[in-house]
């Protein structure tokens, strides 16, 4: 998480659990970021990761600008690693 802030980026979850369960998932692994719910699948469906046949959203990482653009987006089990959103944060800082 110290590489991130340093980078001036902020991490959030958000997944289509409900608020009480997204909650009890924070408090039970001590997760050092926000974890937000998004159980009709509004973010999901506007990012291209809701899946309608499971509602549920496929696992992704994106990292968006403070202007809303997404600059780099990762989906599938390699995005579980934070160390690729790290580098990508890090090369897009670079690029500044």
């Amino acid at each position: 998480m110290a590489k991130f802030t340093a980078l001036d980026a902020e991490v959030i979850g958000i997944s289509a659990d409900a608020p009480e369960r997204n909650l009890a998932w924070t408090k039970e692994l001590n997760l050092p970021v926000r974890l937000l719910s998004d159980s009709a699948g509004q973010v999901g469906r506007r990012y291209g990761v809701w899946d309608d046949l499971w509602s549920i959203e496929r696992r992704a990482t994106f990292i968006v600008d403070r202007q809303g653009t997404v600059r780099w987006m990762e989906s599938g089990g390699l995005c579980i690693d934070p160390s690729r959103a790290l580098d990508a944060l890090t090369g897009l800082a670079k690029s500044r």
